[in-house]
């Protein structure tokens, strides 16, 4: 048994022992004595002067080889999840800022994202337009054998083909130029002619918004119910009149000179065939005018009509 077990098992060692021995298990003797005050979980200010102490000037030694120690590598993953196990010192930075700061970050973060996904989007959409419009591979010839001359369109193909923003722009001009060449601009609509201006544009009594609902109005057609009214009821008048001057003229046309000359015979005889239709529509045109002079201005009000006037004033005008 060894010289520690014996001193553990046998308080009073044996005068034989070594002094080596004595010497080397003097101090952890000292430590095990009876009257030693037990652990209580605290240490006095004693110990913890002397430990601070022993800290201090008792360094440890330096290793050689130590600063070259392997240290392990962060892992890499494949560029498919990079974005999920990012082994940069984010968290670190992040753990120093403040919620508004972090808020802030997050918000920046996922308008670079939400804005590189629609610049994406934009150029897949923009590629897929132009594969459909030019696509890289021409369609098939059948009696184009060479294989020299094929590849030289393929080229020439993909050469043409608008690879960006900017080239399109090129395509587009040249494409008015060629149609500039070509003749297809020289017979426009209001081509020499002077570019009609609106007198009410520059006018300082009307306001802007003004102008801009007026035009805007006016270009759809439509007007106030009156003005609408108007244009139904003039129709109808020049249609009126233009029927009564057909129907009086054949019958001035099929009388002779005689019965021309007295106005009574071909009058009669008209009215003896068409008066009653006519009266019908002069009571009706008259109903109109009458609704369109209730909704009206005073100024633009028109007078009702007579069948008797107006068949004497065409009868006039025709012979």
């Amino acid at each position: 048994m060894s010289s520690f077990s014996r001193s553990i098992f046998d308080p009073e060692p044996s005068e034989d022992s070594s002094a080596t021995t004595t010497t080397n298990t003097k101090v952890k003797e000292k430590q095990q004595l009876p009257n030693d005050k037990p652990w209580d979980g605290e240490e006095s200010v004693a110990d913890s002067v002397l430990r601070m102490v022993m800290d201090k000037y008792n360094k440890p030694l330096r290793v050689e080889g130590a600063a070259r120690r392997q240290l392990p590598q962060p892992q890499t993953y494949s560029h498919h999840v990079q974005g999920l196990y990012d082994t940069d010192n984010k968290d670190q930075g992040e753990s120093n800022m403040s919620s508004g700061e972090k808020a802030a970050l997050r918000d920046k973060m996922v308008r670079s994202k939400r804005q590189k996904r629609i610049m994406n989007a934009r150029d897949a959409a923009l590629d897929y337009s132009l594969e459909k419009k030019y696509p890289s591979q021409p369609a098939k010839q059948p009696n184009n054998n060479n294989n020299k001359d094929k590849e030289e369109q393929e080229e020439d193909e993909f050469m043409l083909r608008p690879k960006s923003i900017a080239q399109m722009g090129l395509l587009a001009e040249e494409r008015i130029r060629q149609a500039r060449a070509e003749g297809h601009f020289d017979n426009l609509s209001g081509r020499g002619q002077p570019i009609p201006v609106d007198v009410n544009e520059n006018n300082p009594f009307v306001d802007r918004t003004e102008y801009f609902l007026n035009r805007i109005v006016q270009r759809q057609g439509a007007a106030p119910p009156w003005i609408m009214m108007q244009q139904e009821v003039d129709t109808e008048t020049t249609k009126f009149r233009t029927d009564l001057e057909r129907s009086l003229r054949l019958y001035v046309t099929g009388a002779d000179s005689q019965q021309i000359t007295t106005s009574s015979m071909v009058l009669r005889e008209w009215r003896h065939n068409n008066q009653g239709y006519f009266t019908k529509l002069v009571e009706s045109l008259n109903g109109r005018l009458r609704s369109y002079n209730v909704m009206c201005p005073a100024s633009v009000r028109k007078t009702r009509l007579d069948l008797e006037d107006e068949l004497q004033d065409i009868y006039r005008r025709i012979t």
